[in-house]
C-alpha cells in the first residue's frame, strides 16, 4: 500500500488512499517545506510537509513569531480556518483544503490539500490582467475588517499592541543582522510608535507572484496560505510597492480604490521596509537599495 510520506499510521487513517506519491523539486534553498505530489482515486493533492528545523532558521517566520505570536509547525493544525475564510471572500481559485496537523516530538507538521490546474506565475508574465486581479483579491479581502490582530485563527492583540511589537519585532530582528546600521534602526523604531492601526485586515507578509497560479494568462489561483494572519493592510501594500512597477501600481490603484481608499503609507513606509527586509521576505541584501525604492503609492 502507497503511503503518505513523513506522516504516521495515525496521520494518515482518514486520508483519501493514494496510487502514487512523486516528490516535487525544492524551490529554494530556505524553504521551510517538503512538497509531495500525491495521487489518489478521485484528485491528485498537494502534501506540504513542514520542517521546523527549516522555520527555526528562518527571519521570515522568526518575524511572524516575533509581531504576530505566529509558530508555524504547532499551528498548521488549524490552517482550515485561512482556507474556509480566504475561499469565501477571494474571486480566485484556493486549493480545497483536506487535512493539516501539528508538529510533536512524534509527528510532522503537514498540510494536504488539492492540486489546482495552472502554473506558477513569475514575474516577467504579470500583464495588466493578472494586475487587476490581484488588485480585485487584496480588496476584497481588505473588507473584511476588525479590531484585533495577530494570527488567523486567533486574532487577540489589541490596537494598541501593534506599535509595541512592532518596535520590540525591529529591535529582535536587528540583533542579527550586522548591515542594519544604528541610526537607521534608532529612527525607524522612533517612527514605529507612531503606527497606529484602528482596523486590521488579512493580510499575507509574504505576498509573491509565485504563490499564484495561472491559466491561459490569467491570474487563476491562490495556493500559499501559510502566513496569513490579521494585520495592518498598510504593511501589505508597502510590499507591493516592491512587486509592482509604477504602470502596474498604478493600475492596481485604480481597482483597489473602486472599494478603498489608499491609505497614506508615509509615516508607516520606513518602518515597514525595514521590517520586510530584516525578514527576507523577497531575498534582497542590499539595505540601500531596499530602503531607497521607489514609492508607488
Amino acid at each position: 500500500m502507497v503511503a503518505y510520506p513523513h506522516l504516521s499510521s495515525e496521520q494518515q487513517q482518514d486520508l483519501p488512499k493514494l496510487i502514487q506519491v512523486t516528490a516535487l523539486p525544492v524551490m529554494y534553498e530556505d524553504s521551510t517545506h517538503q512538497l509531495w505530489q500525491c495521487d489518489t482515486f478521485q484528485d491528485q493533492l498537494i502534501l506540504k510537509i513542514c520542517s521546523s528545523d527549516q522555520v527555526d532558521k528562518s527571519t521570515f517566520w522568526q518575524g511572524m513569531a516575533n509581531l504576530f505570536d505566529v509558530n508555524l509547525p504547532k499551528q498548521l493544525g488549524k490552517i482550515d480556518q485561512a482556507y474556509e475564510t480566504v475561499t469565501t471572500l477571494s474571486q480566485l481559485a484556493i486549493p480545497e483544503y483536506i487535512s493539516s496537523g501539528s508538529s510533536s516530538p512524534q509527528t510532522h507538521a503537514f498540510i494536504l490539500a488539492t492540486k489546482l490546474p495552472g502554473a506558477m506565475v513569475t514575474n516577467i508574465e504579470v500583464d495588466d490582467d493578472m494586475v487587476i486581479s490581484l488588485a480585485n483579491h487584496i480588496g476584497d479581502l481588505h473588507q473584511q475588517e476588525q479590531k484585533k490582530w495577530g494570527r488567523f485563527y486567533q486574532a487577540d492583540f489589541d490596537s494598541q499592541k501593534w506599535p509595541l511589537r512592532l518596535q520590540d519585532t525591529l529591535i529582535a530582528l536587528a540583533e542579527n543582522q550586522s548591515m542594519i546600521a544604528t541610526e537607521l534602526l534608532d529612527e525607524v523604531i522612533d517612527l514605529a510608535a507612531n503606527c497606529t492601526v484602528d482596523n486590521f485586515v488579512p493580510i499575507m507578509p509574504d505576498l509573491r507572484w509565485d504563490q499564484f497560479l495561472q491559466q491561459n494568462s490569467s491570474l487563476s489561483a491562490l495556493v500559499d496560505l501559510d502566513a496569513f494572519v490579521y494585520g495592518p493592510r498598510e504593511l501589505e501594500l508597502v510590499l507591493l510597492e516592491y512587486l509592482l512597477d509604477e504602470q502596474q501600481a498604478n493600475l492596481f490603484a485604480e481597482h483597489y480604490q473602486k472599494n478603498h481608499s489608499l491609505p497614506d503609507l508615509t509615516q508607516v513606509r520606513k518602518p515597514y521596509r525595514l521590517l520586510l527586509f530584516m525578514m527576507n521576505v523577497l531575498g534582497e541584501k542590499n539595505i540601500d537599495n531596499w530602503m531607497q525604492a521607489s514609492t508607488r503609492f
